[in-house]
């Protein structure tokens, strides 16, 4: 048996700066020396900047995460409406 195909993404792009943000969370193998064994990647869809956010635990993703995306309403004006993942490693809650 098979699972039936799900649609990867929006048809349409944002072309609005921060409307829009793919995040994804991996481990490593090692620790940094900085402590972090998770690394959370957010990508913006329209500019396809990029932002690394290094994590001690996977319960750190929310204290880490909203404080970001407060830094880029507060210092760029883009007000993230959209934020997609694949919800393996990532449990948000942010809302």
């Amino acid at each position: 048996m098979r699972q039936k195909n799900v649609p990867k993404g929006p048809k349409e792009k944002s072309t609005k700066p921060g409307y829009r943000m793919y995040i994804d969370l991996t481990s490593s193998k090692y620790t940094s020396s900085g402590g972090s064994k998770y690394w959370c990647l957010a990508v913006d869809e329209a500019t396809h900047m990029k932002c690394s956010i290094f994590l001690k635990q996977k319960s750190e993703m929310k204290e880490k995460l909203v404080p970001f995306l407060k830094e880029l309403q507060h210092t760029y004006g883009a007000k993230v409406e959209h934020i997609r993942c694949d919800n393996v490693g990532e449990k948000l809650g942010l809302l």
